[in-house]
């Protein structure tokens, strides 16, 4: 009986075979990329997170006025890779936002700053409305919900929808909460808009 002589993988075999290989791993990568950002952004996000307890374990920020170039670093902090925008003053809604934007972030804003005899701010929106923002003060935290800061985990605008953005918010009985986006405000397009504003261009 004869038997036939074993011959090795022709070149179109390999090639074939390296194909495949390089397919299935074309498949994998965005997978692996998306569950190592995933990873990344929890990461992060809990060190916020702790970052905020520790705020308001240590009494939270001085009852001082902060100036605008004091607003301006706070609302600008890096942390690892993300952007973490400190709030000086209480915000409830996107209108107290756009008045705190454009009165204390924003370049240019009307010189000096003007305070009520009981301390609040008095800020202004684009359309000259006026609005009385309190100092945010964790140590004693206010009657309402507040915004504390915004935690831009990527300073991408258009990610906004992605999940990648959030906030910690102050609760009346002390909790700091974080609320991933998209959401109910504070995250909104003006919110978001504004504030990548601020990254690209100051």
């Amino acid at each position: 009986m004869f038997m036939r002589s074993r011959r090795g993988y022709s070149l179109l075999e390999t090639l074939i075979c390296v194909a495949i290989i390089a397919i299935l791993m074309a498949l994998q990568l965005p997978v692996l990329s998306r569950a190592l950002r995933k990873a990344k952004e929890v990461a992060v996000k809990e060190g916020l997170h702790q970052m905020q307890i520790g705020a308001m374990a240590d009494g939270g920020s001085s009852n001082t006025r902060p100036d605008r170039e004091t607003c301006r670093a706070a609302y600008r902090q890096t942390y690892e890779e993300s952007l973490v925008t400190e709030l000086k003053y209480a915000v409830h809604d996107e209108a107290e936002f756009a008045a705190y934007w454009n009165t204390l972030i924003r370049p240019g804003a009307i010189e000096p700053l003007q305070y009520t005899g009981g301390g609040e701010l008095i800020a202004q929106d684009g359309a000259g409305t006026v609005y009385y923002l309190k100092p945010l003060n964790l140590g004693d935290p206010p009657a309402e919900t507040v915004v504390v800061g915004w935690e831009f985990i990527s300073t991408d605008l258009s990610e906004t929808t992605s999940g990648t953005l959030g906030t910690n918010v102050l609760y009346s009985d002390g909790r700091a909460v974080y609320i991933r986006y998209p959401g109910d405000f504070p995250m909104t397009s003006l919110v978001a808009e504004l504030s990548h504003r601020f990254v690209q261009e100051y």
